[in-house]
């Protein structure tokens, strides 16, 4: 028996800051790796931390982080999730475990994580604005219209609460807000205009006539350029001279439509003394697209685009008989890319049917899924040989002529196909994108686009079904 029990008090005590010491070393050394994006030596780290203390939290969260900078999301929840179970008053593990979750497009968890964050941190406006999203993708519109408003007077600078919240109007036909907030996309480069908007010295164009010239200047991707310039015909009657500015790739299309217009690359500078007034591109809808009669009659018809300028198209369509279906079932958008694309099986089963031609119309590399489609129903998609399919729009409008039907998810595909008067079968997540609005079937962008959307969310069972049914009691099969 020890004649002295406080040594063995103090003993137990220098063990016990050995252990935790030695906890928090590795911890610490394993966000140095963490900070140099070396995840296997940082989640080493963090592991041989827990060896030392089994109930340290960060640690745990330390390790779903770096898991979900590799993308292991699912491992990342349940990292997150054993945090908090040794902390539950920690808000950023619930955020987190939120980010984690919206990452496995699982948005009624990621919802319910989001607002545990803000119990414990009502101040939280990121975990505001991604608890709104969730409920934009669970359409539950009035909560994510209150969350939104409430990330607005939290975050009173910042543009972004506004310009989600006239999605959200423009989607249920309440165009007049909703446009007006959209103009807030424009405040914070979230709609990122083309080089050169932010530099202006001239007038913003109030949409009023004026005696001289207009410079539109292109935003966001090719999808969102052709869409909007669906608008110019209608410009086009109240403003003669105009410049615009798109995407290079685009420039032949919109000067074959539009003749009477100049039409530049987004890199062209152009000259002050060439125009008098400007706007963006995606703002001529606040004046041209403030009511649904105005989208039913639209003056738009059509894209001009050259046919068959590439000859290796020519003879590869003059070498295909019976009926020609192209398809384009990947979209990689950053934001919800993965959402909007179709998986490999999915995409067998619509092109199983031997006695149409499918036509690979898919940008990206895509030959893999291509190869295993052939695996799985015994039918090839053709592609045209000799074409960039990424690069080259002409040749895909050229394409798409050649093509009976389209049938594509929501991408630059879609857009151009609907936009040139094809028929096109546009297949939509569960929450789409809000320029295909809600409850609706035909397009009201395009006349000749039909709407097939998911009847549950992150499933395309029920489009799928719609899909083949629709192939098989028409003339196509």
């Amino acid at each position: 028996m020890d004649k002295n029990p406080s040594t063995n008090l103090i003993a137990k005590s220098k063990s016990l800051f050995s252990l935790n010491s030695l906890a928090d070393t590795y911890n610490n050394k394993g966000l140095k790796f963490l900070e140099k994006d070396d995840y296997e030596n940082a989640i080493a780290c963090f592991f041989q931390s827990l060896d030392y203390d089994n109930n340290y939290a960060h640690a745990y969260s330390n390790i779903g982080n770096a898991l979900l900078q590799k993308g292991n999301y699912d491992e990342a929840v349940k990292m997150y999730e054993d945090a908090i179970k040794l902390d539950k008053n920690n808000s950023i593990y619930h955020y987190n475990l939120g980010v984690a979750l919206t990452q496995c497009n699982d948005n009624k968890s990621a919802a319910k994580a989001y607002k545990d964050c803000l119990k414990i941190n009502p101040k939280n406006s990121s975990a505001l604005k991604f608890l709104g999203n969730c409920y934009n993708n669970l359409k539950m519109f009035p909560e994510a219209l209150n969350i939104y408003r409430k990330w607005e007077k939290l975050d009173k600078n910042n543009p972004e609460p506004n310009f989600l919240q006239g999605q959200i109007h423009i989607r249920h036909g309440r165009f007049n807000v909703g446009w007006k907030l959209y103009e807030y996309g424009l405040k914070n480069n979230i709609r990122k205009p083309f080089k050169g908007y932010y530099d202006e010295s001239k007038p913003l164009w109030n949409g009023k006539p004026f005696d001289g010239t207009l410079l539109v200047y292109g935003e966001q991707g090719i999808g969102d350029q052709i869409n909007f310039g669906t608008l110019i015909p209608e410009l086009l009657e109240i403003q003669k001279k105009i410049i615009i500015k798109v995407d290079i790739r685009l420039k032949d299309i919109f000067k074959n439509t539009f003749p009477n217009i100049e039409v530049v690359g987004e890199d062209f500078f152009v000259k002050k003394e060439t125009y008098d007034k400007y706007i963006s591109l995606g703002s001529l809808c606040k004046i041209f697209r403030n009511h649904t009669d105005k989208f039913i009659n639209s003056k738009f018809d059509r894209y001009i685009v050259r046919r068959n300028h590439n000859p290796k198209i020519k003879e590869f369509f003059s070498g295909i008989k019976g009926l020609k279906v192209g398809i384009s079932w990947c979209s990689f958008s950053e934001k919800n890319g993965a959402q909007r694309s179709l998986s490999t099986d999915d995409l067998a089963k619509i092109t199983k049917f031997h006695n149409i031609n499918f036509i690979n119309i898919q940008y990206g590399n895509v030959l893999k899924q291509v190869k295993e489609v052939k695996l799985l129903n015994g039918n090839e998609i053709l592609k045209v040989p000799f074409t960039d399919l990424t690069r080259d729009i002409n040749s895909v409008a050229s394409i798409i002529q050649n093509c009976d039907l389209i049938i594509s998810v929501d991408n630059t595909t879609a857009h151009l196909a609907a936009s040139m008067g094809k028929p096109v079968w546009i297949l939509l997540p569960f929450s789409s994108e809000f320029r295909w609005m809600e409850n609706i079937t035909p397009a009201l962008w395009y006349r000749n686009a039909t709407l097939l959307r998911q009847a549950k969310e992150n499933s395309w069972d029920s489009v799928v079904d719609l899909v083949c049914k629709s192939i098989e009691g028409s003339e196509l099969s």
